[in-house]
């Protein structure tokens, strides 16, 4: 058949992976009882919401190794795995980053380090715009755990910054 693409099967297997992920979370979500809740939003939500997610990256990310595989992805890329050892101390590195400093820095500022590292040892070379975006990525997050589920994190920044 002409035009006909290449399925990755590698690449098919993330994709798959992904979905079977979000069902195991959907069913962990729906065993959830439906009185136990949190501060405005009953247990059983986020889960669902987490589940969704996944189930569409899966979905998504499936249709993509079936059509010829992921897009944006250069050739040899497909064949190498992204920092080697060099990559594997920096995402360590963030997290015992985050471990240590946590009640230092704050939650917001910590998580974001931990995103800049990880990002660091996946060849990128924006540390100042990797930790905006892991502070940005943290914030809501901080926000839903303190307002929506009465958690109690580190603080947003410690006094003292």
């Amino acid at each position: 058949m002409a035009g006909a693409r290449a399925v990755v099967p590698t690449q098919l297997a993330i994709g798959v992976g992904l979905i079977v992920l979000s069902v195991v979370l959907a069913v962990g979500a729906w065993r959830f009882p439906p009185e136990m809740g949190f501060v405005i939003l009953p247990a059983y939500v986020y889960p669902w919401v987490v589940a969704g997610f996944l189930g569409a990256v899966g979905v998504l990310l499936s249709y993509q190794a079936v059509s010829g595989g992921f897009r944006e992805l250069d050739n040899e890329q497909t064949h190498t795995v992204a920092g080697g050892k060099a990559g594997a101390a920096w995402v360590t590195a963030g997290l015992i980053g985050v471990a240590v400093l946590i009640n230092l820095i704050g939650f917001v500022l910590a998580a974001g380090l931990l995103f800049a590292c990880s990002a660091r040892g996946f060849g990128s070379r924006h540390p100042l715009r990797d930790l905006a975006i892991g502070m940005a990525l943290t914030l809501p997050i901080y926000w839903l755990f303190n307002a929506g589920l009465g958690v109690s994190l580190p603080p947003l920044v410690n006094a003292w910054i």
